[in-house]
């Protein structure tokens, strides 16, 4: 009884809860884009919230709720079978246990993934390439910030990318340096480093996240997330020309960095598909010709992060919570499903008890009642019963 709110009360959440919050966020993802036709930058903040949102506030929501309702007393009334007084909840805190055990263990191989990623190579050529983009960044100011978040990596990784949830770094290849030339190799150091000063690794990771744990996140949530993902590289590529980058060199540095095999998604220079090469380098050519302006970006990290603590921080009632619902029904269930079984094993333990004695002593049959002159007459006019007339133990007058 004790594991039903725990296990049921998560394949809940996870089956029914967060699949309607992503059907939910889709639904407002497409009243938005309805009277208007589609725009890169159009509430981009707004439609971050809404795909990080349908997974992260539901988790963050009932995590908080399990813990209130965890409290000494609060859940007296909810459960069918009531705790003593002044003992915790237990049902609850496993269940928040579960779903923290969950968030970290589906957050936790991206985070791993990152780390390997960061392990620096000290070769030679490495440091040629860490010496010379250390001259690049004494030219420029703005690039001051990679003098110790700059990473070399040898081959076989990603060309070039900023990586770190906690602590994001610029991570570049040795291979892909030393294909560029210095303005090429600048332009995509200004382009990484207007992801370093935004922290969008936190962002991507979020995101992703987000829509894995979702059962139905990449059904429903994937192509908006992936036009989310190249609104933000063309908003770096603007603010890497508005800081001086050649656009023609950044084409020439996003071309080569096409060309590199990549692992998993991060935010990196290199496109997603041809399509979206294509299009960026277009625009890159089209800012050749007339100077960008810059957008005008509502910080979307921060704006999803005070949604998450007003789900955190606000009152949940006991009397008519959710998590009341959803922890009578998951006792009610089990009660019933428990009862079932305690009834069907009695029986089958009374029937084995009965047919081991009926081995055991043949000639001992069970009582029955004496049948009266009407009982025969029907019993006559039937076929034969399965053991005879004698199992019935008639008289034999």
């Amino acid at each position: 009884m004790e594991a039903a709110l725990p296990v049921l009360g998560t394949a809940i959440i996870f089956g029914l809860i967060l699949p309607a919050a992503a059907l939910f966020a889709r639904g407002v993802l497409w009243l938005l884009d309805r009277h208007r036709p589609p725009e890169l930058n159009r509430l981009g903040a707004l439609r971050y919230a809404l795909l990080v949102g349908s997974t992260v506030l539901p988790l963050a929501w009932f995590l908080s709720a399990c813990l209130h309702q965890a409290e000494i007393g609060t859940a007296e009334g909810v459960c069918v079978v009531p705790d003593p007084p002044g003992v915790l909840c237990p049902e609850v805190a496993a269940l928040a246990g579960v779903l923290v055990l969950l968030v970290v263990a589906t957050a936790l191989p991206g985070l791993i993934r990152e780390q390997r990623a960061l392990r620096a190579t000290h070769s030679t050529d490495a440091l040629l390439v860490r010496s010379r983009i250390a001259r690049l960044a004494q030219r420029h100011a703005d690039l001051t910030l990679l003098r110790r978040r700059l990473v070399v990596v040898g081959d076989g990784q990603q060309p070039i990318a900023t990586l770190g949830v906690f602590r994001p770094r610029v991570v570049i290849s040795v291979s892909f340096a030393n294909r560029l030339d210095d303005a090429a190799l600048l332009a995509a150091l200004k382009h990484e480093s207007e992801h370093l000063r935004d922290r969008d690794p936190l962002r991507y990771f979020l995101a992703w996240w987000a829509i894995s744990v979702n059962p139905l996140g990449r059904w429903l949530l994937g192509p908006e997330l992936r036009r989310w993902i190249l609104t933000r590289e063309i908003h770096c590529d603007r603010g890497a020309v508005l800081s001086g980058a050649p656009p023609a060199a950044l084409a020439h540095a996003l071309v080569e960095a096409a060309r590199f095999p990549t692992a998993h998604a991060c935010a990196a220079l290199r496109a997603a598909d041809a399509r979206v090469l294509r299009l960026r380098v277009g625009l890159l050519m089209a800012y050749a010709d007339r100077r960008p302006l810059r957008w005008r970006t509502v910080p979307a990290l921060r704006f999803a992060l005070c949604a998450l603590l007003v789900a955190i921080l606000k009152p949940h009632p006991v009397e008519d919570g959710v998590l009341d619902a959803l922890h009578r029904a998951t006792e009610s269930v089990a009660a019933l499903i428990a009862g079932r079984y305690t009834s069907n094993s009695q029986d089958r333990q009374v029937c084995w008890r009965e047919a081991q004695l009926c081995k055991a002593q043949p000639e001992l049959h069970l009582p029955h009642p004496e049948p009266s002159t009407d009982d025969r007459s029907r019993y006559r006019q039937h076929a034969r019963p399965p053991g005879g007339f004698r199992a019935l133990n008639y008289d034999a007058k």
